[in-house]
């Protein structure tokens, strides 16, 4: 049995960790910062352009990269639980698919971007939930209802389809549209301003309190579905709620950070092998797990090139690339 000191061990250790990354983080660019020039602006001296790139810039970057990676991990540690599939994450239900898509089809459509900023983070909403309930249809059976299985195969099938309609979109894209649709669907976040902070906020503690207030329903499904019946549990109603819960969690923090992926994928699974699998705990240590690696992939993709950033989904597709086939080889053992 783990002792309960185990997880404030690591929440403390991986807070300390994300704090020291978001100081590396906010001297890192084109201007550089000093953490003593940072502080003279916290106690109100420094200049003009050192507050604008710090506060106006970079500071709601790292907010913002700290809360998607809570909520991606959230998200994928839901939706790993519910089908009982350790290599599932957002991407199977076509998340991040159907909110490319829609993001390049406005793009390709709507000639003034500029004006219609704040639209993007909606389309790419409103693209996730169309994808998600398009699987939940197909997935549907009269006699069975909806089964983790055939979620997960109609999700890979539909985001096949999706990434293929959007290779179509491409030729209709300016070359400069093209660049912001591919930093998009690789994962830059761009939603960087305070704006899109305060858009993300209420959706993200909405969404959280519910899922963490469903922790017992959760640890149910650990069980397998059966058991989960013999106790009473309606899996059908809870399986919607949960994961339409994590969908709209995953798909609002995919509108504003781009197409990241195997943040769902890698925190959950080790959040089980370090704390186990009582919900709530590996949850809270999935979610620091996923602010921790986002933010840490950010900073590495800031300083690896001096001239331009790499898409911080790169960098955590690198890192998540051999996890998941660590995954895969360790499921079929």
């Amino acid at each position: 049995m783990i002792k309960k000191a185990k997880l404030t061990t690591w929440i403390i250790t991986l807070t300390i960790t994300i704090i020291i990354l978001a100081i590396i983080n906010l001297n890192t660019g084109q201007m550089k910062v000093t953490p003593a020039e940072i502080w003279q602006l916290i106690t109100g001296s420094g200049t003009y352009a050192q507050s604008v790139v710090i506060f106006d810039f970079r500071m709601p970057r790292i907010i913002i990269a700290i809360l998607v990676g809570f909520a991606l991990a959230i998200a994928g540690d839901v939706i790993q639980t519910t089908t009982q599939n350790p290599m599932a994450d957002t991407s199977f239900l076509g998340i991040n698919a159907g909110a490319g898509l829609a993001v390049m089809i406005f793009i390709a459509f709507i000639k003034n971007q500029d004006a219609n900023l704040f639209m993007l983070p909606v389309m790419a909403l409103l693209g996730a939930l169309i994808s998600t309930v398009t699987v939940f249809f197909f997935a549907y059976k009269k006699d069975t209802g909806i089964t983790a299985n055939r979620l997960l195969l109609t999700g890979v099938a539909l985001s096949g389809c999706f990434s293929s309609v959007m290779v179509l979109f491409t030729l209709k894209l300016s070359p400069e549209n093209y660049q912001f649709v591919m930093n998009w669907l690789t994962g830059s976040i761009w939603g960087t301003s305070w704006s899109f902070i305060l858009i993300f906020l209420p959706w993200f503690i909405i969404f959280t309190t519910i899922i963490f207030s469903k922790s017992k329903v959760l640890d149910t499904f650990n069980l397998g579905d059966e058991v989960a019946q013999s106790l009473g549990i309606s899996l059908h109603r809870e399986r919607i709620i949960l994961i339409g819960a994590a969908v709209i969690l995953a798909g609002v923090s995919v509108s504003i950070s781009g197409g990241i992926g195997f943040i769902g994928l890698i925190t959950p699974n080790l959040a089980k092998r370090i704390i186990g699998f009582k919900s709530n705990k590996r949850m809270l240590l999935s979610g620091t797990l996923g602010s921790c690696l986002l933010i840490a992939s950010d900073t590495l993709g800031k300083c690896l090139s001096t001239t331009t950033e790499i898409p911080v989904g790169v960098i955590v597709a690198i890192i998540g690339a051999p996890y998941f086939f660590y995954i895969l080889i360790k499921s079929n053992s």
